[in-house]
């Protein structure tokens, strides 16, 4: 599974309202988002701001539906561009690749309220300049997690989006807590622009009128 789905017109709006019913479960009575943060980078490795990168999806992912992935990049995107990143174009090779699984814990046994719901972003290098896929070294991987989210994975992948962007090629040395406000402008930047390229990406393309036959005077618009 690529991560270039057509995203529905509706999904904006689930995106934009989702995040605060379902991370409501979570942070009804706090003024702030728990998070938990395990974030990992190669020795010397440098923030990645300037370089390009290519989403992959992990294989784990691919039972995901096309509506949660659509969304899930475009948050992605959203966050990766807050760090100073880049997508590369189709057909120009990657500075990074970076790997991406995402879901919920499920399971009948499992208690609502600590049901954890991740993102996790892994970069690769591109020594070969590959196109689609690439064999380098691992340069960083960070995985932010939440509990008690009642609904959609969508509905809180821009405060996992955001705050994964915040700590690549970063090393936690042990899985941290981090306390988001739930106005946070890191967020609320990332859900805007996510909303934008989703919303981009749904509008119909403009048709163009038939030229008017020879002698024909044009129609007024």
């Amino acid at each position: 599974m690529k991560f270039d789905a057509q995203p529905a017109p509706w999904l904006a709006g689930l995106l934009a309202a989702g995040l605060v019913l379902a991370a409501a479960g979570c942070t009804m009575l706090a003024p702030k988002h728990r998070v938990l943060v395990d974030a990992i980078a190669a020795p010397g490795i440098q923030k990645p701001a300037g370089k390009s990168y290519r989403l992959v999806a992990k294989k784990t992912v691919v039972a995901q539906s096309q509506m949660q992935v659509s969304v899930v990049k475009a948050c992605i995107d959203a966050g990766l561009v807050s760090a100073g990143m880049f997508e590369a174009p189709a057909t120009v090779a990657p500075d990074l690749f970076v790997e991406v699984s995402f879901g919920t814990q499920t399971g009948g046994r499992i208690d609502p309220a600590a049901r954890e719901t991740f993102l996790q972003l892994s970069a690769r290098d591109n020594p070969t300049r590959g196109i689609n896929s690439g064999t380098g070294s691992e340069q960083w991987d960070v995985r932010v997690a939440v509990f008690g989210v009642a609904g959609a994975v969508e509905s809180v992948m821009p405060l996992l989006a955001a705050v994964a962007a915040q700590n690549v090629a970063s090393d936690s040395r042990f899985e941290k807590r981090m306390d988001v406000p739930k106005n946070s402008p890191q967020v609320t930047s990332v859900r805007e622009a996510a909303i934008k390229a989703l919303e981009a990406t749904a509008a119909p393309a403009p048709t163009a009128s038939a030229p008017p036959a020879p002698g024909q005077p044009a129609q007024a618009k």
